[in-house]
């Protein structure tokens, strides 16, 4: 519970909403918020912070076989049209399947690598537009291990973030992935 406290104030801190709503997804799963910002073209967030259930001493174990990890998703809708290509940077070994099952269009697509501060990441992308700010957004980061997945979304004109919840890490990934959404509007 402690946990969950602590990632909501200090997405509150960082974001300033104008308003908010949370959704509580089980008492001590996790939560769903929106952020209102209303800042130029970011009109909100959505937040989702899911931890393995700490609470089960039968089934921490299991869980942590499945869903290895806590998570958060970070998902900045914008107001009007600014994201123009599809750009998909994600971490190696993200995910247990192929990105091909993951992101749609992914054969239309052209893949490359890079390494962000000794960390190993795919690139998916159907143009360059916005690339080099998701790039410098991980450079960025302490720590840019814990991001799995940075996606700027043209068909729905979104910035989505995936990554390990980690109460260390937690304000930097919230300042600098609003660095990154401000920096695109």
């Amino acid at each position: 519970m402690l946990l969950l406290k602590f990632a909501a104030e200090t997405l509150e801190k960082i974001f300033s909403p104008v308003d908010k709503i949370y959704r509580i997804v089980g008492i001590y799963v996790g939560f769903q918020a929106v952020y209102w910002m209303h800042r130029k073209s970011l009109d909100h967030v959505e937040a989702t912070v899911l931890l393995l259930p700490r609470y089960s001493a039968f089934y921490f174990p299991i869980s942590k076989l499945v869903n290895r990890f806590d998570k958060i998703y970070l998902t900045f809708w914008f107001s009007r049209k600014i994201i123009f290509d599809e750009v998909h940077v994600v971490r190696e070994g993200a995910y247990r399947r192929s990105l091909s099952s993951v992101i749609r269009n992914f054969r239309s697509m052209s893949v490359s690598q890079t390494v962000v501060k000794g960390v190993r990441f795919t690139i998916v992308k159907s143009g360059d537009s916005g690339l080099s700010k998701v790039i410098r957004f991980l450079e960025s980061l302490k720590d840019p291990s814990k991001v799995l997945h940075v996606a700027l979304v043209p068909e729905n004109n979104s910035v989505y973030i995936f990554a390990k919840f980690d109460v260390e890490n937690l304000e930097d990934l919230a300042t600098e992935s609003l660095r990154l959404a401000t920096s695109l509007g």
